[in-house]
């Protein structure tokens, strides 16, 4: 379950911040996981409550997920549009395999609330 080591670097990081801020504690964390990302939102959340006791100013930290729909701009006709499943998409209006890919990987913070 790789959800384990990217919570543990995650609480990490924050735990830097912290310090680096003279920070008491992380109120709040929002982050976006897009469903391309390869993680299991689930098991991420699991993991990040289950490890955020390890770190001094972090037991109560609240973790708030966006996920993040896949989404593809068509080359041939421009249109956008969201898919459930990356396995073979088409333009839903020409039928064109020749997409871009304009999110659904993403995998970052959006902000921390701090309280010093």
């Amino acid at each position: 379950m790789h959800e384990t080591s990217i919570a543990m670097g995650f609480l990490e990081s924050l735990s830097q911040l912290l310090e680096r801020e003279k920070a008491k504690r992380v109120v709040k964390v929002r982050v976006r996981i897009g469903k391309l990302s390869g993680i299991v939102v689930d098991s991420f959340i699991f993991a990040f409550d289950a490890l955020k006791g390890q770190f001094k100013g972090l037991e109560k930290t609240e973790l708030i997920v966006e996920e993040v729909p896949i989404k593809y701009r068509c080359k041939k006709c421009g249109r956008e549009f969201s898919v459930e499943t990356p396995f073979f998409p088409e333009c839903p209006r020409c039928s064109s395999v020749n997409l871009e890919l304009h999110s659904g990987e993403e995998l970052e913070v959006i902000d921390a609330e701090i309280e010093v």
